[in-house]
């Protein structure tokens, strides 16, 4: 297993600054202990040479609890700091990488991957960064400056240690080969358990309508099942690894003090010197055995940074222009214009003119490519031919950020903000119609005083597009798109959002609809059956 991923550096701005400042805390407790070993074996070597006055050892004594406390100082530093450090740089890396995926292809990444990478994943790199990389540091810098120290004193010891201390990487590396391809296998299943109980989580009406709930069920037990022993695989190859590293530590500590103690015994070292030693010897094994304890960490925090390195390198799908042109709003032209989603095209040789101020109803059957038409306005795709202007302008030629803050979006799914709803439907611009004008427009009025929860909860299919509605009306865009604003609507409501879309004056509003009432209202209205528009009225 590789101890630090190549792309981690570039995904983490910061993980230079850190690894140089738990390298220079480490380096300052490696000094310490070596200092404390040393002023240990003093005291006690002095205590044996029949010092009467305690005033003799007082200077070693202070010292010795000095670099104790500096010590204990260093570890709180290194603990705390780490942590702080660790969180701010997820956090900043989990924005990055919601905001790429929010910017790419729709459907590129499965939604339960999405939320698996971007929570557990993100919690597995903390943990590592937090963690695993200080550990990393200390193993790298303390056991080298221990030997060193060492080789000065007794090289006989030095080599025992030098000839040990390589065999808990190797153990390590050894168990790494097995763990690795564990850990992937163990998220991949993590993965498929989060996608599959989401979307059972989405589809339950539609589950217990068909009355598939009991299978679901054995499904969702399955692929927690096949969790469970992909998870009790690794811990399993954990516990076995510490098991190994902590048994060749201890011997490696057993080699130095028999070997100690015979020179001892000969006269061929001195009490003072073989009494720091052997202090020394469990540190010098220590930083790796708390390496070892951490290898499970280190293993899903590598497996979760590549993961997240691979979303961070999603190609956006509208990739921004090199020299952005300034975002302007007039007519909107489409001139020969092809476009789908990697497959045969949704909308083929397609050319229309949209006015400013007037109404446009986009109508055709299921999969005609009004949604699709829609996505290309909101650029959420770009045409695979063809042209698509804007007061003249190529719209290619503008930033997607920039054009989006003139267009406001009704989706086909909507989604609030959890909280009151109120304050999920309020603009962020000022200069459009108050929410509560809004709400009145869309038939949403008597929802204002309700709270909305995750993915909509405590709010009706139909409330929740009203509201919806009433937010796309809400904002100062001069463009506003409706995919199937009257869907799942009773007919009362569905007549009063037609007579409130219809009466928008000012606004230039595009409308996808099955709703034969709403495109009567039309200025215009665009067939797309056959993927070819043709003006109609």
């Amino acid at each position: 297993m590789r101890a630090l991923d190549r792309l981690l550096p570039r995904d983490v701005p910061g993980i230079r600054r850190f690894l140089a400042a738990a390298g220079a805390l480490a380096a300052c407790s490696a000094a310490l202990t070596i200092a404390q070993a040393a002023l240990f074996a003093h005291i006690v070597v002095s205590g044996f040479l029949g010092y009467r006055d305690v005033r003799d050892v007082l200077p070693a004594l202070l010292c010795f609890a000095g670099a104790g406390a500096a010590r204990a100082a260093i570890g709180w530093t290194q603990e705390t700091g780490a942590r702080t450090a660790a969180s701010r740089m997820v956090g900043e890396l989990r924005g990055r990488v919601l905001d790429r995926l929010v910017r790419a292809r729709p459907g590129s990444v499965p939604s339960g991957e999405a939320v698996t990478v971007t929570t557990d994943g993100v919690e597995a790199l903390e943990t590592y960064i937090a963690r695993f990389l200080p550990q990393l540091t200390t193993a790298a810098l303390a056991p080298p400056a221990i030997l060193a120290w060492v080789a000065f004193r007794d090289v006989p010891s030095a080599v025992i240690m030098a000839v040990t201390l390589p065999l808990i990487p190797l153990f390590g590396a050894l168990i790494g080969r097995s763990t690795k391809a564990r850990t992937r296998e163990r998220w991949r299943a993590l993965a498929q358990m989060s996608g599959h109980f989401l979307d059972v989580v989405n589809g339950l009406t539609t589950l217990r309508a068909h009355r598939r709930g009991r299978a679901q069920a054995a499904a969702v037990a399955a692929t927690t099942d096949r969790y469970r022993r992909e998870t009790m695989r690794v811990l399993r190859v954990a516990f076995l690894s510490a098991f190994v590293l902590e048994l060749a530590a201890t011997l490696g500590t057993a080699l130095v003090a028999v070997g100690i103690g015979l020179r001892l015994t000969t006269g061929d070292l001195g009490l003072r010197a073989g009494l720091a030693i052997l202090v020394l010897a469990p540190e010098l094994y220590g930083p790796l055995r708390g390496l070892a304890a951490e290898f499970h960490a280190g293993a899903d925090g590598l497996t979760a940074s590549r993961r997240l390195s691979a979303l961070l390198a999603l190609p956006p799908a509208v990739p921004p222009p090199a020299r952005p042109r300034p975002a302007g709003f007039g007519v909107v032209r489409m001139a020969d214009v092809t476009a789908g989603y990697g497959g045969p095209p949704v909308l083929a040789g397609m050319s229309l003119e949209i006015r400013p101020g007037e109404r446009t109803a986009l109508v055709g059957g299921s999969g005609a490519g009004k949604s699709t038409l829609l996505a290309l306005l909101m650029r959420f795709i770009e045409p695979s031919s063809g042209l698509i202007t804007v007061a003249g302008t190529d719209l290619a030629a503008v930033d997607p950020d920039e054009w989006r803050r003139l267009v406001a979006w009704l989706p086909q799914r909507p989604r609030l903000r959890p909280g009151p709803v109120l304050a999920a439907i309020t603009p962020a611009e000022p200069g459009g119609l108050s929410p509560v004008a809004a709400a009145e427009l869309a038939g949403a009025g008597a929802l204002l005083h309700r709270t909305v929860g995750e993915a909509g909860a405590g709010l009706s299919a139909g409330e929740l597009r009203r509201l919806a509605l009433a937010r796309a009306l809400a904002r100062p865009a001069p463009l506003l798109l409706l995919d199937e604003p009257t869907a799942h609507l009773d007919a009362a409501t569905a007549r009063r959002v037609i007579d409130a879309v219809l009466a928008l004056r000012g606004r230039t509003v595009v409308v996808a609809t099955h709703d034969a009432r709403l495109a009567a209202g039309a200025d215009q209205v665009i067939d797309l059956s056959g993927s070819r528009a043709g003006i109609l009225t």
